[in-house]
């Protein structure tokens, strides 16, 4: 095979995967710049242009798949590339926190494969449940007449918008009352409901203060944030060891059994607190990123 054959060869492999339609002017296009490439070659290297020569060529310029999908229009984007690593650890990280609440039951008797028939397989729906998410996002992203306008954003990163913050911290504060009023509230409700809900009375004495010390720990940080107007160093420092501290509670927590009465409503208790605990893993995972300097300059003497 001669090195036009090979070129040949090698453009009919690339059009063949283009809608019908473009396949003449890509082809066109795509031999006679082979072609030249071919020459230049030829005539840096001082000699006609051999199998070779043409094959290494063609393999340096790319594979006829990817040469095609420069030329195909982008499809129907499900999953942004930039968003296609988060997707995977959360995908994964969800997988992996499902199986490690769950399978303690093995150790608890369960057999390993009524384990993988319920509670293993069916750790997948949380991938499932993401990629539809995704999808709708895609769907309204198509729908979207124009691509919105690019704003820019404000470079004292560290003010807080008052209003905002000070609405978020009122719907806490009544969260956090709410939580702590629970046993009371769920006393008032009618069959089965105390019942189902009842919290296991050690449980409350002796085990519960961290919540609510974490939960006034909090409120009281957001609050001199607020009338401050603006984080600071010593702020952004006590909110990483609230998260840290945080993640200590409920790691202990999910080592309990006892946090409420009924085996079904405990069992879905550590189920929460462990998406919970993944939650603000990712958020102590993102505010550590953001803490390092957006712009380094580059070191020159490595490189040399």
């Amino acid at each position: 095979m001669n090195p036009n054959d090979t070129i040949e060869s090698y453009v009919a492999d690339v059009i063949r995967r283009v809608p019908l339609k473009e396949r003449n002017d890509i082809g066109f296009e795509l031999r006679a710049l082979l072609s030249e490439m071919l020459d230049e070659r030829a005539e840096a290297a001082g000699k006609p242009a051999d199998d070779a020569m043409v094959l290494a060529m063609l393999r340096e310029f790319g594979l006829p798949a990817d040469i095609a999908a420069r030329y195909r229009a982008p499809g129907f984007v499900i999953i942004p590339a930039e968003q296609t690593r988060q997707f995977a650890w959360l995908s994964l990280g969800g997988i992996a926190l499902q199986w490690a609440l769950t399978l303690p039951r093995v150790a608890e008797g369960q057999s390993l494969t009524a384990w993988w028939l319920s509670w293993g397989l069916g750790a997948f729906w949380w991938p499932g449940f993401m990629s539809m998410m995704a999808l709708i996002a895609a769907w309204i992203r198509q729908w979207r007449t124009a691509a919105p306008a690019w704003s820019p954003r404000d470079v004292d990163s560290e003010r807080v918008n008052r209003a905002a913050m000070a609405f978020g911290l009122v719907g806490v504060a009544i969260a956090v009352t709410m939580m702590i009023a629970m046993p009371w509230i769920v006393a008032q409700l009618p069959a089965p409901f105390p019942r189902i809900f009842a919290f296991d009375p050690d449980f409350l004495r002796t085990r519960a203060w961290p919540i609510v010390v974490l939960w006034l720990a909090h409120l009281a940080l957001m609050g001199w944030v607020l009338a401050k107007g603006r984080w600071s160093r010593a702020t952004h420092g006590i909110e990483l060891a609230q998260t840290i501290a945080w993640i200590m509670v409920l790691g202990w927590l999910l080592t309990m059994d006892d946090i409420f009465i009924e085996r079904a409503t405990n069992d879905g208790a550590h189920f929460g607190l462990g998406l919970v605990l993944l939650i603000v893993v990712w958020s102590l995972a993102v505010s550590v990123h953001r803490m390092r300097p957006r712009l380094q300059a580059p070191n020159v003497a490595a490189r040399h």
